[in-house]
């Protein structure tokens, strides 16, 4: 039994018991129990834009800017990189206000309105995540197959019905390992969030 659920029960019971706990007790253990999981969605949303960017410092940047040169890729890498760096910033700085009003004294009205707010954000930044991914894979995957360099090196035995279709499995596949990472690691603060939800409203 979680401690929260300890608490509830010394409370119901406080008659027989010398300690005595009040419902504000109750709600301020939630209160910060949802402080803490807003904070931690605001790190994972930091380390998760940050991580990807220190890794890329480590690579070859001048044979990847010639791969995107001979097939086209420049300009477009360049509009979905400053698109998705202006749109995760918007959702962090989303994540930290919701963090700041939870994380302030409010009522449990409040706080009810903020973890939902807080839910609804969380699952916004995920579609978009997927869906973003889902448009530049495609979008790369239809200027590279029909730039020159891909259809030279393409055999003639080799249709580009059975290229589009080994492409687009891989990226589904790809999308969906995608959502399994965001189902568990987000999945399991939501149900957290959850779970508080319900106790406030009780």
């Amino acid at each position: 039994m979680g401690n929260l659920d300890k608490l509830k029960d010394i409370w119901q019971n406080q008659k027989e018991s010398t300690i005595q706990f009040t419902e504000s007790d109750i709600n301020k253990m939630v209160h910060k129990k949802s402080s803490s999981i807003v904070k931690w969605i605001l790190i994972i949303s930091i380390l998760e834009f940050l991580l990807p960017n220190i890794f890329l410092l480590f690579t070859d940047f001048e044979s990847t800017k010639e791969v995107y040169q001979d097939y086209g890729l420049s300009n477009l890498v360049l509009f979905y990189s400053i698109v998705h760096v202006l749109v995760i910033l918007g959702f962090i700085y989303l994540f930290y206000k919701n963090y700041k009003n939870i994380h302030a004294e409010c009522s449990v009205k409040k706080l009810l309105q903020s973890i939902l707010k807080t839910r609804k954000t969380v699952k916004y930044y995920v579609y978009y995540n997927l869906i973003m991914a889902a448009i530049i894979g495609v979008h790369m995957f239809y200027l590279i197959f029909n730039s020159q360099i891909f259809i030279e090196k393409l055999p003639e035995n080799v249709s580009m019905l059975a290229v589009w279709s080994i492409s687009l499995v891989i990226l589904s596949i790809a999308v969906l390992l995608f959502w399994l990472v965001y189902r568990l690691i987000y999945g399991v603060l939501l149900n957290r969030l959850q779970k508080n939800y319900i106790e406030l409203q009780k």
